[in-house]
């Protein structure tokens, strides 16, 4: 398989397949309406989102400012696979998941090694989570969530399933 990278990159990092290239093409198409070569920046979240990337709002305002650093509020091409070269698609295990969760649950006293928590616990802590790093997650939001995967076990979510659940996202 080809790899490509910037010339004169100084990240590692910036390498990209042919097959990422490719998904970038065609997802940019999709989004640069008027055929010009640009796309508004206010679609770079969408357009990173479909592209297995899940950035935080406040990181893709950081990303918005890489792609379009003089404010004209669109950006091409290029500026969009260099942007996703730097930033390489995290691959997370179930256990570092479970292993963040049980940190969350740590915050607030519980077991270390417990493999459930309160939902009431859980809907504040990702709730205080969500506002340190920039996401507005109400309390609906989060019910929303608890409901649509199924993790209330008689007032508990059992960690590991709700890791299981993130991974299939």
């Amino acid at each position: 398989m080809a790899m490509r990278s910037k010339p004169g990159a100084s990240n590692k990092g910036e390498v990209l397949t042919d097959v990422m290239i490719a998904e970038i093409r065609e997802i940019f198409s999709l989004f640069d309406k008027d055929a010009d070569g640009f796309v508004q920046r206010s679609d770079l979240g969408t357009i990173v989102r479909g592209l297995n990337l899940n950035p935080s709002e406040t990181e893709v305002l950081e990303m918005m400012q890489d792609v379009d650093p003089e404010n004209r509020g669109s950006f091409n091409q290029n500026a969009l696979c260099s942007l996703i070269a730097r930033r390489p698609k995290e691959e997370q295990t179930l256990e570092d998941i479970v292993e963040a969760l049980r940190l969350v649950a740590e915050d607030v006293g519980v077991d270390k090694l417990q493999t459930k928590m309160q939902i009431v616990t859980f809907k504040d802590q990702i709730t205080k989570l969500g506002k340190e790093k920039g996401e507005q997650l109400l309390g609906p939001q989060v019910d929303e969530i608890i409901n649509d995967c199924k993790l209330d076990h008689d007032g508990d979510i059992l960690i590991e399933d709700f890791a299981k659940y993130l991974l299939s996202k």
